[in-house]
Formats: C-alpha cells, sequence, structure tokens
C-alpha cells in the first residue's frame, strides 16, 4: 500500500521537474535570441 502510494506521488513530481527544465531552456533560448536581437 505504501509503496504504491509512494510511487503515485513521485510520478507527478517528476513530470514537474521536466517540465521546470523544459522552461528554464525555453527562458534561455529566449535571452539568446533578444541578445542576438
Amino acid at each position: 500500500m505504501s509503496s504504491i502510494f509512494q510511487a503515485q506521488y513521485i510520478e507527478p513530481a517528476h513530470k514537474l521537474k521536466i517540465d521546470q527544465n523544459k522552461l528554464q531552456n525555453c527562458r534561455s533560448n529566449i535571452l539568446n535570441l533578444v541578445n542576438v536581437l
């Protein structure tokens, strides 16, 4: 029971971390574009 709950709880957190990495990449890409312009 406990391990199943942990698995369900960890998965969204892992997904959130990936989304944050994507946001970070998007932000740095935009900053790079602005610097080029």
